[in-house]
């Protein structure tokens, strides 16, 4: 059996710069690697050894996207857990994210925030609330 050491997911954007910098701010992601055509974050900004988590910026047009990949993404949505839900709500807000759903406390132990990112991604923010 095949062995995975990295798991990457990549959003298709209209403007790379503008989506990562997005991310950045609002979930403190930080950049691996940088190119005009692709963006790659991840929680700590370092390459390990251990599996690692990565969030790609690829510019939606661009050659190395697969056809098959090409169009509005529908059928999924993108986690993302931060240490304080509030405050990347207030973080969101001063950067008039579009808000779909504020912080709220769900019944298995999680306070979610839903978020549209600038290419209409759904994104849920959530935090561990205390039990």
């Amino acid at each position: 059996m095949a062995s995975t050491h990295r798991i990457v997911f990549n959003i298709l954007a209209r403007d790379v710069e503008e989506t990562a910098a997005f991310y950045e701010t609002l979930c403190g992601l930080k950049r691996l690697y940088t190119s005009n055509w692709y963006i790659v974050l991840s929680p700590d900004g370092e390459a390990g050894e251990a599996m690692r988590y990565e969030l790609g910026i690829i510019d939606q047009v661009h050659e190395n996207v697969p056809r098959a990949a090409r169009g509005h993404f529908s059928g999924g949505y993108l986690t993302i857990v931060v240490d304080d839900v509030h405050a990347a709500h207030e973080r969101a807000r001063l950067m008039g994210i579009d808000i779909v759903v504020p912080p709220t406390p769900l019944d298995y132990g999680q306070t979610q925030m839903i978020v549209r990112d600038p290419n209409s991604v759904v994104v849920d923010i959530s935090t561990p609330t205390p039990q």
